[in-house]
């Protein structure tokens, strides 16, 4: 123990390498007996120094976590916990809880969670008894350990939808925790931050117990009405702390307590209380949700009701999450008939005096905005982060009340709306003015559709919406543009070309704000009004400068908010920005390298080398500018496909940046970068030496970290191979880089089934377009795709299958007399050749035909008499398949003809609906939620995949299935594909191979066509006819043709 006491100290030591030394040493102690018993005995002595306490707490706590559930072993390498110091802890855990300060106390409690995961019920069946011993004792630092160790215990099985532990737990525990939390509020000292504190543990046990599932005992009345009353008794309860701060205030104890406290009631509400929500797999609380729709909700909504009355009438404090929960409930309210009956009377009034206040530019928000307008920005755009804002509550109330209950709700909004807008600014401020804009955003696409508003809109913005654009305050003139923004993007009619003019020139001014935040939004909005014509050929002539300007601000902001607005521009004014492009991929490598760079200076490796964005400390905003650079550049190089002179300018720039990400292992970014590369060689047809630098970059890592981005990498290798074949069959090193791949893609155990296909079409364009240089490497190719080929394969995947049989049909072509020498080698032959011919039907690309063409042709030119006897007894069968593709040629030639016309005419589809007539819509019926056939798509899924997964548990063997999605996009595909074999002629030779057959073996020529029915004979006869040229599809034109 003097040992411990004095190793503790150290493990806090601000010198890195005594820290060190000291977790080795304690490392190296840990697994003797009574380490972790003397380490309690350490946090438990009073007059021990307190740093030493809270380093043993924090070891206890770790050591915990990381070997409880580790089987003690002995030896050298035993890492679990000694069953005798197991036995100690399990006795002196709790008492520990109820009798250390405070600041133990959390990390004490933390590991009674994966003790009771590991040991509840047969190694500690007692931990209840105590539990309920502890909650029953009349001493406050008892009761919170009680409280504490039972949250604990429930959390360790919360996520358990289908285990008895948690309905065991529930029904034997809460019993007692309910009467100990309403002795606690029947206590004189109830107001005490003490007593405070175990109830919001108490109510957060509640709330954990119930994220899944609402056990059976919940469910009854004699548990729903009694927690019902506890927690609406909390509600209610008044909370004297005025003399604190907002954010002092919200951290007590009652006020946290009251969070999860209205959190219970709403999801107790939302997830099991409205039947006409429940999901499938919640059908079986439809007799709760009604007992408690009818008669709980009405008590719920009537009690919120009246603190949102004292909040509003006497001003009342409550803090942002309570006023959050309220917010969400009652937009819950809206959906269910019965409860919005009762809501109805009141929601006008809720709109005008509880939601519009929260959606007005408030004293919090300009403080954000002064002290850091980015974070100000972010807070306005990322979904993720507005979702949990007072604001964003009150918003989606709002949106769910017209939407949802149109003929109740609005009129009465809009009215309300004028009447602010109408008032502004003799009878209300900017502030005022900017909530009832923000209500106006907020239903954007209901007055722009609603028939009564929409041909007003015009009218409407002149007056009241785009004079704020030069309102002397800032946050007006932000509002303004996120109004111009949003109701354009929801299809707002400018009737009048004054009006669209007008707003155009304000939101340009609005560019060259002085307020950064303003300057974004405005930048948000030119994106969405350049889809008009004379906002178009206004900015066409100053393309390039407000592209400039956006580049800027994205350098200057790192948002990615930005990226969407530069990637419209770039669309748009295509043509306009193309003398410009060098220069604009130049600033957009520039930005993009300082980004990979900040992030590498800014982090840490991972183990393996790699270095990931940091997503916790709102450098996602980088990560994602990133990418939106990478997009806008890939979006450049596309507007200069037709320049090969601007192509390779633009290459210059891009690679270094791509060769950046490469070299620093920056994989969050691999899959863009390795897009932008296939598209430059795609487009350009030609591989240049910097290009093959980073060619051999990408091999290099493909080698290390970037082994699972192979899909990613083979679109630029496939390109490599193709357009850079000279260089391939001079480069030997180059060659044997492509083979690696191949082979490390074919084999490695770290790499699954859509890497397996992806080095099979690496295999494809080496073996097709590096004939005769890649011998060496054929028998390599064929016996690593066999097993892959077969029925029986060890990874079951019909497209792996059926590319291997491919890519072996191939290899036949390549070398016939080589390939079949190695097939005969493995005893494959018969089988393969089974297994191919049964998968033609499956082979539906013109490229794939003419595959299966080439390979049997060249299997038939070879002299019969020197054929494997599996393929001489064949022969007659690979003669008819051969003569059943040459005529499905010209079919799906004809068919790929006909699928590019339709594309390039486009389709005539009428993708507008009308809209509803709100007169058809029973405002009064129950709504049902829009997000309700997504889940229920989500839950048949899950359903499907635990039935696949069981299947596999018990060794049963799955059918053979095409991919659905590989079919589908089959002719997608085929359009796109350059086939190396496109010009290559088939039915000259084909005609060749009959010739020789007749007259070299006459005797085995007369056997085959005798063997054929009338019907093959004339399909012989037939195919036999036809040429190769234009009018097949097949082949060059010639010219004058």
């Amino acid at each position: 123990m003097e040992a411990l006491l004095t190793l503790f100290p150290s493990t806090l030591s601000p010198d890195v390498n005594v820290r060190r030394a000291s977790e080795l040493e304690l490392r190296r102690l840990e697994n003797q007996p009574g380490m972790l018993s003397a380490s309690f005995q350490i946090i438990a002595t009073d007059n021990v120094d307190m740093s030493v306490r809270q380093a043993a707490s924090i070891y206890v706590k770790n050591r915990i976590a990381r070997a409880w559930s580790v089987k003690p072993t002995r030896g050298e390498e035993a890492t679990g916990i000694a069953e005798q110091d197991r036995a100690v802890v399990r006795g002196s855990l709790l008492p520990t809880i109820s009798g250390v300060p405070a600041p133990l106390r959390v990390h004490i409690a933390s590991a009674v969670h994966s003790i009771v995961r590991a040991d509840y019920p047969e190694a500690w069946p007692t931990l209840l008894d105590e539990i309920l011993k502890l909650l029953t004792s009349t001493s406050e630092s008892d009761i919170y350990a009680g409280v504490r160790a039972l949250l604990e215990t429930v959390r360790s099985f919360r996520f358990t939808d289908t285990d008895s532990k948690l309905e065991d737990i529930v029904s034997r525990t809460f019993p007692q925790l309910l009467a100990t939390a309403n002795a606690l509020m029947d206590s004189p000292h109830s107001n005490l931050p003490a007593v405070g504190e175990i109830l919001y543990y108490a109510i957060k046990t509640y709330k954990i117990s119930m994220l899944v599932t609402l056990t059976q005992h919940q469910q009854s009345e004699g548990s729903i009405v009694p927690w019902g009353t506890l927690l609406l008794r909390i509600v209610q309860k008044p909370v004297e702390d005025a003399d604190l701060d907002v954010d002092a205030r919200e951290k007590t104890p009652w006020w946290k307590t009251k969070k999860w406290a209205y959190f219970s009631l709403n999801k107790l509400f939302s997830r099991y209380g409205i039947p006409s929500q429940l999901s499938s797999s919640m059908k079986s609380y439809k007799p709760f949700a009604e007992t408690f729709s009818n008669h709980f909700a009405p008590e719920i909504l009537k009690v919120y009701l009246q603190v949102c009355e004292a909040n509003i009438t006497q001003n009342a404090w409550i803090s942002r999450p309570v006023t959050r929960s309220i917010l969400t409930f009652l937009n819950e309210c809206i959906k269910p008939k019965t409860i919005w009956l009762r809501l109805r009377p009141q929601m006008p009034e809720l709109v005008q005096s509880f939601v519009y206040p929260r959606m007005c530019f408030l004293e919090e928000d300009e403080e954000l905005w002064e002290l850091d307008p980015i974070d100000f920005i972010r807070s306005r755009t990322d979904v993720l982060e507005d979702m949990g804002t007072v604001a964003s509550a009150a918003s989606t109330l709002l949106h769910t009340a017209v939407t949802k209950r149109t003929k109740s709700m609005f009129e009465p909004t809009l009215a309300f709306i004028m009447s602010v807008m109408n008032a502004y600014p003799a009878n209300c401020n900017a502030r005022q003015l900017d909530g009832a804009l923000n209500m106006c955003i907020t239903i954007a696409k209901e007055m722009t559709d609603a028939e009564s508003v929409r041909d007003k809109l015009d009218l409407f913005f002149f007056q009241h919406v785009l004079p704020l654009l030069k309102s002397e305050h800032a946050f007006l003139r932000l509002s303004a543009c996120t109004a111009v923004k949003t109701f354009d993007h929801v299809g707002m009619k400018w009737h009048n070309a004054e009006t669209l003019e007008m707003a155009f020139r304000g939101v340009m001014d609005c560019i060259m704000d002085a307020e950064l935040p303003v300057r974004v939004q405005a930048a948000e909005a030119i994106g969405e009004l350049i889809g008009h014509d004379e906002v178009h050929n206004a900015m066409a002539p100053n393309a390039a400068r407000l592209m400039q300007e956006f580049l800027k601000l994205s350098d200057e902001t790192d948002l990615d908010v930005l990226m969407t607005t530069q990637e419209k521009v770039v669309n748009t004014f295509a043509e306009e920005l193309l003398p410009f492009a060098v220069q604009l991929v130049q600033q957009l490598a520039s930005i993009y390298m300082r980004l990979v760079r900040e992030n590498l200076a800014g982090g840490d490796a991972e183990a393996d080398g790699a270095h990931a964005f940091n997503m916790d400390q709102n450098e996602e905003d980088k990560y994602f500018a990133a990418l939106g650079n990478l997009s806008t550049m890939y979006q450049m190089v596309s507007t200069a496909e037709s320049r090969p002179e601007i192509l390779a300018e633009l290459e210059q720039v891009i690679l270094p940046a791509v060769a950046l990400t490469i070299e620093t292992e920056t994989i969050d970014l691999f899959d863009d970068c390795f897009q932008l590369t296939d598209v430059l060689t795609y487009y350009q047809k030609r591989i240049s030496p910097a290009m093959w630098n980073v060619f051999a970059l990408m091999y290099k890592s493909f080698k290390g970290i970037g082994i699972d981005y192979l899909s990613e990498m083979i679109g630029t290798l496939d390109n490599c191979a193709s357009y850079g074949t000279e260089m391939l069959q001079q480069n030997e090193e180059y060659r044997n880089m492509l083979l690696d791949i191949f082979n490390t893609a074919i084999t490695s155990d770290q790499l699954g089934i859509s890497d397996r296909i992806a080095a099979c079409q690496l295999a494809e364009v080496i073996l097709l377009l590096l004939k005769g240089y890649v011998d060496g490497a054929l028998e390599r190719i064929i016996t690593a795709l066999l097993p892959h080929s077969r029925k029986n394969s060890p990874e079951p995947s019909f497209s792996l299958r059926k590319w291997s049989i491919l890519v072996l049909l191939e290899a036949l072509y390549y070398n016939p007399n080589m390939a079949l020498q190695v097939l005969d080698a493995n005893g494959a032959t018969a089988e393969f050749f089974t297994d191919a011919l049964q998968m033609l039907p499956k082979f539906k690309r013109v490229h794939e035909c003419k595959v299966t063409i080439v390979s049997l042709l060249s299997i038939l030119s070879v002299d019969p008499n020197t054929l494997p006897e599996a393929i001489k007894a064949g022969y007659a069968h690979l003669l008819r398949a051969l003569t059943r593709q040459l005529k499905l040629l010209p079919v799906l030639v004809a068919q790929r003809v006909e699928v590019q016309r339709a594309l390039d005419e486009g389709f005539d589809e009428n993708d507008e609906e009308e809209a509803e007539e709100e007169n058809d819509v029973d405002d009064d019926a129950d709504v049902q939620d829009d997000d309700n056939e997504y889940l229920e798509l989500l839950i048949q899924e899950a359903a499907r995949l635990r039935t696949k997964v069981t299947h596999i548990d018990n060794g049963e063997e799955e059918e053979e299935e095409e991919d659905d999605l590989e079919l589908e996009d089959i002719e997608d595909d085929d359009l796109i594909y350059e086939s190396p074999l496109e010009n290559v002629p088939v039915y000259e030779p084909f005609r060749s191979v009959v010739h020789q057959l007749q007259t070299q073996h006459a005797a085995l020529f007369q056997s085959l066509t005798e063997g054929m029915s009338k019907e093959e004979q004339e399909q012989f006869q037939q195919v036999y006819a036809i040429q190769d040229g234009v009018e097949t599809g097949l082949g060059k034109p010639e010219k004058g043709t």
